[in-house]
């Protein structure tokens, strides 16, 4: 049925830092009752730049602003340990197209070191690209140890979340049209029809996006490192950037090692991305662990049930094949559901998406959701628990909305709010590397059928069985091609840079052996050329070290900020 119309479709390479627990557990309780990788950019390594005086000095920390305080913030997170800073930085860094642009006030939080002796600063950045560092700072139960010696800095990169442009308009897409793209059109469409339906909802969201945002093509990694150089230089002075990036995060650790070796000193690479020229290979390398980690929910399931991985699987085409008959239900669609006065209709995508979502979580979790989710879609045909994962995961909080649901309050179209993490991210890896695909339509649907030997269930549950085919004639990122058409913004380079160290000692980096977001692949591939260890968690999560859970990286970890030990021949951790 219905689908997300956008020109193109990411991994997002980093999940929001946190669900709404309260609302899941509702989910279960009326469940019951009812029933792609950003990569870096090939730049030379620029000149430093010659900053206004109005863009220098020393950050000034204070209060921070209530809008700043995180709903759903760990319980080991003090307010009155943390304050608030921000500084501004160029929109570019050079004399390049964009010199009249405004710039950036960067956004950042500081939880001050708990300790009597302070170590040094560590800055941190959870993914996306679109993902905010001071909602990160908020919801992160840190070490102990880590927070006695190091302030830690959480900051949101030019144009995520708080950190904007000091003049005109925020970096964002127009909420109505945003979430109309979800309803509207159609998740695989089975003839020309609602492929053109699909294209005209793209066409104007894109239109629309594109005109809203004149400065979306500054929002690059590379100048993203430039300005964690600012925030180092202003908030800890002449000391070496001690970093943790985890997943896109390690795409901004990457680059500030390349650019700025001199001034590196910890930085921790968490759930590596990828920058091989070859984007094919590492989109199959991608389905082969998506395709592992889905089967391993099928196969949980199972279990429990006592039934078949064939059983499953069945189960989970039946339920597509309701979602594209309309038969699904929900709580968040435009449409009612026919014969409701309460229920929206749902659809297919929201079912298949919200089940890729699940891949970011460590096995337990994710396959308590999918159970929960599964369950009340198999018996009444209600699919809430994945719509609220699938939503969630693309900037959406739906809490309000569940609960007019919950208590028959009647239905508002915009009773949600939106952050503007998916269009950030579609931005800044549009900008970073050319996404445009530019296959043939033969060499298209020969890709198509080499991804279907490497994901044959996961290729088949999202594929329209009427085995229609449709050619968008813009291809692939739509931002990418609008810097191809427009002579004023810089074109996207080819290929991402190679990773480099040069900073005259190794790094941290982490990777986990079966995920599927950004695969252990490509962990063991930036170890080499950063000519780092490689600690390997033998679980399924995504950014296994960022949720500071297990005790064997956790100490790894300490041992590197603390005691500036790494593992000379790596180390595999299971607990």
């Amino acid at each position: 049925m219905t689908d997300k119309a956008q020109p193109t479709r990411l991994s997002c390479g980093g999940v929001r830092a946190t669900f709404a627990a309260a609302v899941l557990a509702a989910f279960a309780v009326t469940a019951a009752g009812c029933a792609q990788s950003p990569t870096g950019t090939a730049a030379s390594k620029p000149p430093t730049p010659t900053l206004p005086a109005s863009l220098t000095g020393e950050v000034s920390w204070r209060t921070c602003p209530n809008s700043y305080w995180h709903k759903n913030a760990d319980a080991a997170f003090k307010r009155n340990q943390a304050d608030c800073g921000a500084i501004q930085v160029p929109a570019v860094y050079s004399g390049r197209q964009g010199a009249d642009l405004p710039a950036f006030s960067i956004a950042m939080m500081r939880l001050r070191a708990s300790g009597k002796t302070k170590r040094g600063t560590l800055f941190i950045n959870p993914g996306g690209p679109g993902q905010s560092g001071i909602d990160q700072l908020q919801t992160s139960n840190f070490p102990a140890k880590l927070r006695q010696a190091y302030d830690i800095v959480g900051f949101d990169p030019r144009g995520v979340a708080r950190s904007q442009p000091v003049s005109g308009n925020p970096i964002r897409c127009t909420d109505e049209l945003d979430f109309a793209t979800y309803w509207n059109g159609e998740d695989s469409p089975s003839n020309q029809s609602e492929a053109d339906l699909n294209k005209k909802l793209s066409d104007d969201y894109a239109n629309d996006c594109i005109a809203n945002n004149p400065a979306w093509w500054t929002l690059g990694t590379a100048d993203v490192a430039r300005d964690l150089e600012q925030m180092r230089t202003r908030v800890a002075g002449d000391a070496k950037l001690n970093f943790l990036g985890s997943s896109y995060g390690t795409t901004i650790a990457s680059y500030y090692l390349r650019l700025f070796p001199k001034t590196s000193g910890h930085i921790v690479l968490d759930s590596v991305t990828d920058n091989s020229p070859d984007e094919d290979t590492s989109a199959l390398t991608r389905a082969k662990s998506l395709e592992a980690q889905v089967l391993r929910l099928v196969d949980g399931y199972a279990k429990a049930k006592g039934m078949t991985r064939a059983q499953v699987q069945a189960l989970l085409m039946q339920v597509r094949g309701w979602g594209d008959d309309n038969q699904l239900r929900g709580f968040a669609g435009l449409k009612p559901f026919p014969g409701s006065s309460t229920a929206r209709l749902s659809s297919e995508y929201m079912f298949t998406h919200g089940i890729h979502v699940l891949t970011y979580y460590d096995s337990e979790t994710a396959l308590q959701y999918f159970t929960e989710g599964l369950d009340a879609v198999r018996k009444s045909k209600w699919n809430g628990l994945f719509e609220y994962l699938a939503l969630n995961m693309d900037g959406y909080d739906l809490e309000s909305m569940y609960k007019a649901y919950q208590n028959e309050a009647g239905y508002n179209p915009t009773g949600y709010t939106r952050d503007n993490s998916y269009e950030i991210m579609t931005m800044v890896n549009g900008i970073d590397r050319d996404q445009r695909e530019l296959k043939t339509h033969a060499e298209q649907d020969a890709f198509d059928v080499k991804y279907a030997k490497a994901a044959p269930f996961w290729h088949k549950l999202t594929t329209d069985p009427s085995g229609f085919k449709y050619y968008d004639d813009e291809p692939g990122n739509m931002w990418s091609w609008e810097a191809f058409k427009n002579d004023a913004i810089p074109d996207p380079p080819k290929n991402a840079a190679p990773r480099t160290n040069t900073s005259g000692k190794p790094v941290l980096i982490v990777g986990s052996l079966k995920e599927s977001v950004t695969p252990y692949a490509f962990a063991v591939s930036t170890a080499k050329q950063l000519k780092s260890p490689l600690v390997t968690w033998t679980g399924t999560e995504h950014a296994p070290l960022a949720g500071f859970a297990h005790s064997c990286l956790n100490q790894v970890f300490l041992d590197y900020m603390l005691e500036d030990s790494l593992p000379s021949k790596g180390k595999t951790c299971s607990k």
